[in-house]
């Protein structure tokens, strides 16, 4: 009976030994599949941001764009008026020193 009794104790603690065992690398599986998990997901982050950024950087270059052919239509229209007030100014320079050539000359 002793010896039955120490046999079933050996098997238990066998059966104990195995248990834990198998628990370990049910674990180690567990533990790898969500490693695996957090990986794809920060993948997934990563691949977003980068979308994310990509479309950001479109929308900057459109608005850049945009304000750059705004900025040079208004530079091209500040440079007629400025050639316009030279040519309004030089007329009438040229006015006043005609004015003054006449009126030396009637003198």
């Amino acid at each position: 009976m002793k010896e039955d009794i120490l046999s079933m104790l050996l098997q238990a603690e066998n059966d104990y030994h195995t248990a834990v065992r198998n628990a370990v690398k049910e674990a180690e599986k567990y533990v790898e599949a969500c490693r695996k998990e957090q990986a794809a997901y920060i993948e997934g982050l990563r691949l977003d941001f980068q979308a994310y950024e990509k479309e950001e950087s479109i929308k900057l270059e459109q608005t850049l764009s945009s304000e750059s052919a705004a900025m040079e239509t208004e530079a091209a229209r500040l440079m007629k008026k400025m050639k316009d007030r030279q040519t309004e100014k030089a007329g009438r320079i040229s006015e006043l020193l005609k004015e003054e050539v006449l009126s030396l000359l009637w003198r």
